[in-house]
């Protein structure tokens, strides 16, 4: 499936005007050491060598000279390609491609340019014709390719062209230098992040959409939405271009309205913040019911009681075993283990960090 793309004017194969500015090169081929990865269709009519080597264009990347990369008029009128290696674009964005390109003044075959992010499946045409500009004085091609080339595992470029018969493979179109470069981006794309109160504290849930070169999530938490403090971390995924879901629970939730926030570390230390998001849930209410009490067994009221979280204690401190009942929704009765001897007790509840204790007075 090929589908033009007209991403540039004609103009800019000549004067490249004006001149675009490239950022971080993520792949850069001269030809120095051979075909480097590329892969002809054909290694007679498309070879490496340093006939006519490159000169005179310096922006936006410098002429290397020596060998180039010759795609001959050679090879009958068979199809014939010039295929790049797979180049990952994860957490790329704004990807540019440019090249020197020359070609001898006999060649006046159409050269398609195209990419690939499927392995060479599908193919979207970048130029249908990028010999038709060019002269046989070496200049460069720059193009700005559309959204569907960023954070991909594999980028592939070809060249495409199908020379006449009786052709000779002296008569040719040449490049050299392809450069691929891309704005970084973060090193994670958040899909989302939200949370919930549930039983057992406030669950905070996110998920990334890719990540690259990732460390970890620092979770921050403020009663207040300014004042955040460090509350856990969670080791991220790392480099993946697929969705990762994460989940953390704050056991020691605030009463009321929580505000939470992320910190995405990257493994240079680079920082990313997620946006903030609130969790609110009720104080826990634990009311005696008859109080001074017995010592074989206290009636409780709440909505709630997280029996890991109640204690009965004795005014020294020590803590004392007991059966937790709940009698119906908001009823519930607290059996002693051994019956309390009359006396001044403590029942304590609620989290770590707000605890609340009511004194009891056993007859």
């Amino acid at each position: 499936m090929n589908t033009i793309l007209r991403l540039i004017s004609l103009a800019v194969f000549i004067f490249l005007a004006p001149k675009p500015v490239m950022a971080q090169t993520i792949y850069s081929q001269n030809f120095t050491s051979g075909l480097g990865g590329w892969v002809p269709s054909s290694t007679t009519a498309i070879v490496v060598n340093s006939t006519s080597p490159s000169g005179t264009y310096t922006t936006p990347f410098t002429a290397s000279g020596g060998n180039n990369l010759s795609l001959g008029a050679c090879g009958g009128s068979s199809e014939q390609t010039a295929t790049s290696p797979a180049i990952s674009t994860v957490g790329q964005t704004s990807i540019m491609v440019g090249f020197g390109r020359r070609k001898t003044t006999a060649f006046a075959l159409p050269i398609a340019f195209e990419f690939s992010v499927d392995g060479g499946t599908n193919w979207t045409t970048i130029s249908s014709d990028i010999s038709g500009p060019t002269s046989a004085t070496w200049g460069a091609s720059v193009f700005n390719l559309p959204t569907a080339a960023e954070n991909q595992a594999s980028l592939t470029f070809r060249f495409r062209y199908t020379p006449p018969s009786g052709a000779a493979c002296t008569t040719a179109f040449r490049i050299d230098d392809f450069t691929v470069t891309a704005t970084t981006a973060l090193p994670v794309e958040f899909a989302f992040f939200k949370g919930a109160a549930e039983r057992n504290g406030n669950q905070l849930t996110w998920e990334t959409v890719w990540e690259r070169k990732a460390s970890h999530f620092v979770i921050e938490r403020s009663a207040d939405a300014k004042e955040f403090g460090d509350i856990g971390q969670v080791t991220a995924v790392g480099h993946t271009v697929g969705r990762q879901l994460y989940t953390f629970t704050d056991g020691e939730a605030l009463a009321g309205t929580s505000y939470y926030r992320l910190r995405q570390v990257d493994h240079d230390g680079t920082t990313q913040p997620s946006k903030l998001i609130s969790v609110s849930r009720a104080a826990e209410q634990v009311v005696v019911c008859d109080n001074p009490t017995s010592g074989h067994e206290i009636r409780l009221k709440a909505a709630t009681i997280d029996p890991a979280r109640l204690q009965l204690l004795t005014v020294t401190g020590q803590l004392l075993s007991f059966q937790l009942i709940r009698q119906s929704e908001t009823d519930w009765l607290l059996r002693p283990a051994i019956p309390l001897k009359p006396g001044l007790y403590l029942l304590r509840f609620g989290q770590t960090n707000q605890q609340r204790t009511i004194k009891l007075v056993v007859q």
